[in-house]
């Protein structure tokens, strides 16, 4: 055999080996690491906690994407974390952060890592870990608990892969509602969620388009991204797998809320119920809610400019009776 062949040949049998160890961690736990909560005492003062979180955005964050934070000045009898969806930005809770103010919360919204630049098609989502993910919860958490004395957490999409883990660990979360939970996308098998939050941080990034016609002209909303990454998808994705096989709360979970869309083509809601399941033993009172498909409500329920615009005040109506919000209109 020629040096060139056995170059060659040697080339082959290292690739296999890549391949096959590669698909060997897939397939196991060993990259998915540490996602426990780490809360942090309540020594920090307020405004300290308010300055760290909205201190995460730079001048390369859109204006409009900034971390909201509504505070009435005291401590009030209750606070609430709204966590964005998957490419969108605090800007999507707007309207609904205002309706929780008026009914008398202190409101968190944090801008989660990588989301809400001004450059639309930046790569920055690349850069997510499940670990940063966590750590942007658990301070916005912190945050809330000393802001008020009963912690409600709200996600959208992506959003809901961190407020279900939060409801998993910790004590401190009172109530959490999930809404269109981003936990088995269609773009995958159901098979194929666990490898690709293991090994997504972990191999070359790919991004894809969310509209393959209108690429980077998509614009509803104006501030959210026109593609995603699957890198920063299988970050989210980790957090969701853990929240629903590593349930840490030592206390009972007031009131778990899962809101869910018959007509949502993006994503599936089949592990809600493995979900619902390994909640209930810590839980007092789960309520489900499905938007039939009959309503054609295609997937953002929370954005006003977004894709259901035309129905959102349909939309507002009822989701201002699942999360006790008198005063949510458009």
């Amino acid at each position: 055999m020629g040096r060139g062949k056995r170059i060659a040949l040697i080339a082959a049998i290292a690739g296999l080996i890549i391949i096959g160890l590669i698909g060997v961690l897939a397939f196991s736990p060993l990259l998915e690491g540490d996602l426990s909560s780490h809360p942090q005492s309540s020594s920090e003062n307020v405004a300290a906690a308010k300055a760290r979180l909205l201190a995460a955005d730079g001048p390369q964050i859109n204006p409009e994407c900034r971390s909201i934070i509504i505070d009435s000045g005291y401590k009030e009898a209750r606070s609430v974390v709204l966590l964005h969806g998957f490419t969108s930005c605090p800007a999507q809770w707007a309207t609904i952060a205002k309706a929780y103010a008026a009914a008398g919360y202190n409101v968190v919204v944090p801008r989660l890592p990588g989301h809400g630049y001004s450059d639309r098609l930046t790569s920055a989502p690349s850069d997510v870990t499940p670990q940063q993910l966590a750590d942007t919860t658990d301070d916005a958490i912190d945050l809330a608990a000393q802001l008020g004395h009963r912690v409600t957490v709200v996600g959208l999409s992506a959003g809901d892969s961190l407020a279900a883990w939060a409801a998993a660990h910790r004590n401190d979360v009172a109530e959490a509602d999930v809404i269109a939970p981003l936990m088995l996308p269609r773009v995958l098998p159901e098979f194929a969620v666990a490898p690709v939050a293991r090994i997504a941080g972990h191999i070359p990034d790919y991004y894809l388009w969310w509209d393959g016609d209108k690429k980077e002209a998509l614009a509803t909303p104006p501030y959210a991204y026109p593609r995603y990454s699957l890198r920063a998808l299988g970050a989210f994705l980790a957090l969701g797998r853990n929240a629903q096989h590593d349930v840490t709360r030592t206390t009972q979970l007031e009131r778990l809320l899962i809101i869910t869309n018959a007509n949502d083509g993006a994503v599936s809601n089949t592990p809600l119920v493995g979900y619902e399941d390994v909640m209930r033993p810590v839980t007092k009172q789960i309520d489900v809610y499905e938007f039939p498909s009959a309503d054609q409500f295609t997937r953002d329920l929370v954005t006003i400019n977004g894709e259901n615009q035309a129905q959102i005040k349909a939309i507002y109506a009822k989701l201002a009776t699942l999360l006790n919000l008198p005063n949510l209109s458009v």
